[in-house]
């Protein structure tokens, strides 16, 4: 474990540098306790829809089956949402913010937006707030704002993406921040997980690598799409959104190949197929649904516990301690 690795571990209070990301639907309660319980930090996602009360129980499922471990929620704060937009509505983060207050939720990781309004109020509650980014700009902002870390996130990441791919970003990010700063996307063997770390990184996120896990809600056609999936499996989109996403290459997907200028801006675009997220991930709809994958899906052929997914990716950090 690098210098870096154990401050991030020390100001979390983790063993283990791994972060498990908020994938919408599919992370919930269930995986996050596996996560944390093994020493990493599991995250439940809102995927920016969630209600007070369902996110209320995957706290307390949490809290039941790994007590006094820290664990994560993930909120949406996107731009140009408005207060009862699809994805990431103002309404609906209102409300889950007030419930992890009221929770007494340790932190929050933020993606897709300006967490300024926020992040004031985030730390009067004594929760801290990491930030997921695509650009180093954007990490400086938030760093800049009061965010306790930064997750990197590399455009061969799932779901919503940036620009720049994870390698060339990680080496233009860190040690320029000014607070521990994770890697993510294509992250999902520990020889990836010893690279960011060799790099300087203080830790990892991981998505698609938990998303086909046992304790993961992805439907099994999802899971086995990861399994199945090469190198070429994957392509960046608008179609469900409006926002830049790296998704399966699902017959949705391959009908907006080539009709990008018809593809409205968020929100417009998630109201009309935001829906089709849940089609795939929880209804394993190979027709209609969107499936977010990285690219690291290519090196995933196996179905594993979480915990076990936790032993093989902190096993570089923990030799290197």
């Amino acid at each position: 474990m690098n210098h870096a690795s154990g401050e991030l571990c020390r100001l979390f209070g983790i063993e283990r540098p791994i972060f498990q990301a908020g994938m919408g639907w599919v992370t919930t309660g269930r995986i996050a306790a596996a996560v944390s319980g093994s020493g990493g930090l599991g995250c439940i996602a809102t995927g920016g829809i969630m209600g007070g009360d369902e996110l209320r129980d995957h706290i307390a499922h949490v809290r039941d089956v790994a007590p006094g471990r820290p664990f994560a929620v993930n909120l949406l704060l996107p731009s140009g949402a408005d207060d009862s937009d699809t994805m990431g509505g103002l309404d609906f983060t209102r409300l889950q913010l007030d419930v992890c207050f009221e929770q007494k939720v340790p932190i929050i990781i933020s993606g897709l937006g300006n967490p300024a309004e926020v992040v004031g109020e985030i730390h009067a509650h004594g929760a801290k707030l990491v930030c997921v980014v695509g650009t180093v700009r954007a990490a400086l902002k938030v760093a800049g704002l009061g965010a306790d870390a930064v997750v990197l996130s590399g455009a061969e990441a799932g779901g919503h993406c940036g620009p720049t791919g994870t390698l060339s970003l990680a080496q233009a990010g860190i040690g320029r921040i000014g607070v521990p700063v994770l890697v993510a996307g294509g992250i999902a063997t520990p020889q990836t997980v010893a690279a960011a770390l060799a790099l300087g990184a203080a830790g990892v996120s991981v998505g698609t690598r938990f998303l086909a896990s046992e304790e993961s809600d992805a439907h099994p056609v999802y899971k086995q799409a990861v399994v199945d999936a090469d190198e070429r499996a994957t392509a960046v989109t608008r179609a469900c959104t409006g926002k830049p996403s790296r998704a399966w290459r699902s017959p949705f997907v391959a009908e907006w190949e080539g009709r990008e200028a018809e593809i409205q801006p968020y929100p417009e675009q998630a109201i009309d197929h935001f829906w089709r997220a849940y089609a795939g991930a929880i209804e394993g709809d190979l027709e209609q649904g969107f499936f977010p994958l990285g690219q690291c899906a290519a090196a995933i052929d196996e179905i594993l516990p979480a915990a076990r997914i936790v032993d093989l990716l902190a096993a570089p950090a923990e030799v290197a301690a």
